[in-house]
């Protein structure tokens, strides 16, 4: 019998190429300095990933997957791996993974003892009812890279397919797996990467980006996720925790948006990067020896996401809700509103290129993997130790009751302000910003808070957040149109209901 080898301790960091030539991305990554001395291997793979109809294995997190390998003119191999969830902080992913070598491209329960298995499947009723689900197919390119400190990073490219019947999506990414070494090893090369290449972190395996095929989500927003933090959580590691999750809401939906014109990928990554900052406040008196990274290249494209989703709610929420009151069967007025339409489409277009252009800026990527790095080391900082041995229960209630505070007093200037003059319409704006704060850090610790309190403190904030809104985007939205060249007719139309919605609000 074949022993499986057990690899605990895998650690990879995975990058998205954004506007690489397929057939190109090779060839540079060649010539980059420290790369283009190391003699590439070229291997062709096959990976099928099985699961019950059930999705048992999905569920318990792990995956079980067939490996064809071939290697220049040499025989097919074929590899069995189980892989078990593991932790991922600032972009590295670690997992459990269990390697054998199997005869034929067949899966063989033998070679899962003495791996975790048996856990998972202890009746043998699991193994029983296993069938392919998706697959990828890959030409992959590997080189090993040695660090001046003797770490050891396998340097992947794989360009492919994800397939999951007639589904596909394209492969194009990078992965740095640690062999040997430091973690940080893994993001001082991807940054390096990163000066010659434009990267993104990737956070999805091939794994979830074939089950996101499997249930039709490959497009689909990833919104923000619950967290169930223990109240005796260490306050380090529940602010990476909380950091963490928030970034990771950013950057995965900046990689869907390369692929997908949705609108709801520019809002949610727009969400991700409130809440993330809104985390930062939250986290600012932890951060004294821990500063945060310089993000001042960040700021074209966090004002390319902005611009595209002020053109989003005007178009899908703002204008579509007052196309009857303008036209009302006046077919002026409707060829008026049409060529407002069409003007506010081509104006999207150039958006969206200008948001894509930023995206492949490779200062982008590098400012991403260093909040990435910096996020990474942050439970390794040079902690006082009282500030080491703190839980997040006392903290967050000391925090949340500071923020609230500070919203009520903001709310009771702005109701004694003139919201018709240019300070009101201001302070409007900065009371909306800073009830969305309070909301993004009363969910994100709403198990270590108390629970009535935190409930009605985020009902009020979401209603000031969505009144003040309301009104605010209404205000903008002749702004907003009157360099596109539309009609002054329209304009004065939407100003007057913005009036009036704002003496209402």
């Amino acid at each position: 019998m074949i022993t499986p080898t057990p690899t605990s301790a895998e650690i990879e960091l995975k990058l998205l190429l954004p506007g690489a030539d397929a057939r190109q991305i090779g060839t540079q990554l060649a010539t980059i300095p420290g790369l283009a001395e190391l003699v590439p291997t070229e291997q062709r793979l096959r990976n099928i990933y099985y699961d019950t109809p059930d999705q048992q294995l999905r569920r318990a997190k792990a995956a079980l997957r067939l490996r064809s390998l071939r290697q220049g003119g040499g025989r097919t191999r074929w590899i069995q791996t189980l892989k078990t969830a593991g932790a991922a902080a600032g972009g590295l992913s670690q997992r459990g993974e269990w390697e054998s070598t199997v005869r034929s491209g067949r899966l063989d329960p033998v070679l899962l003892q003495g791996t975790p298995w048996p856990t998972l499947d202890a009746d043998g009723q699991l193994f029983a009812q296993l069938a392919p689900c998706f697959e990828t197919d890959a030409l992959r390119t590997l080189r090993l890279y040695t660090a001046d400190d003797g770490s050891r990073i396998e340097v992947v490219l794989d360009i492919g397919q994800v397939r999951a019947g007639e589904a596909r999506s394209e492969l194009c990414e990078l992965e740095l797996e640690l062999l040997k070494g430091r973690p940080d090893a893994l993001f001082e090369l991807a940054e390096h990467i990163g000066t010659h290449l434009a990267l993104l972190p990737a956070p999805l395996s091939k794994a979830e980006q074939g089950w996101r095929l499997v249930d039709g989500t490959t497009h689909a927003p990833r919104r923000a996720r619950k967290l169930d933090l223990e109240a005796d959580t260490p306050v380090l590691q529940a602010a990476q925790t909380v950091l963490g999750e928030m970034l990771g809401q950013f950057v995965e939906n900046l990689g869907r948006i390369l692929e997908s014109d949705g609108s709801e990928l520019v809002h949610q990554a727009r969400v991700g990067w409130r809440r993330w900052r809104s985390a930062l406040w939250l986290a600012k008196p932890l951060l004294a020896n821990h500063p945060v990274p310089d993000i001042s290249a960040l700021r074209p494209l966090l004002n390319a996401l902005g611009a595209m989703r002020d053109l989003d709610v005007a178009a899908l929420e703002s204008l579509p809700q007052w196309a009857d009151a303008y036209i009302a069967g006046n077919p002026e007025r409707a060829v008026q509103w049409q060529a407002m339409e069409a003007a506010v489409t081509a104006e999207r277009s150039l958006r969206r290129a200008a948001l894509l252009s930023t995206l492949q800026a490779p200062a982008t990527g590098r400012t991403l993997l260093q909040l990435e790095r910096w996020l990474q080391a942050l439970p390794q900082g040079a902690w006082t130790p009282e500030l080491a041995e703190q839980t997040i229960e006392h903290w967050a209630v000391a925090r949340t009751k500071r923020l609230h505070s500070r919203l009520a007093g903001e709310v009771k200037e702005m109701e004694e302000a003139d919201l018709q003059s240019a300070e009101g319409i201001e302070h409007q704006h900065k009371v909306r910003l800073l009830a969305k704060r309070t909301r993004y850090v009363l969910e994100a610790l709403r198990t270590v808070l108390p629970r009535e309190r935190t409930r009605r403190w985020q009902e009020q904030a979401t209603e000031l957040q969505t009144s003040i809104g309301a009104a605010r985007d209404l205000m903008l939205l002749a702004t907003l149109l009157e360099p596109l060249g539309v009609t002054p007719e329209i304009l004065g139309f939407l100003r007057g209901v913005a009036a009036g919605r704002t003496a209402d609000a």
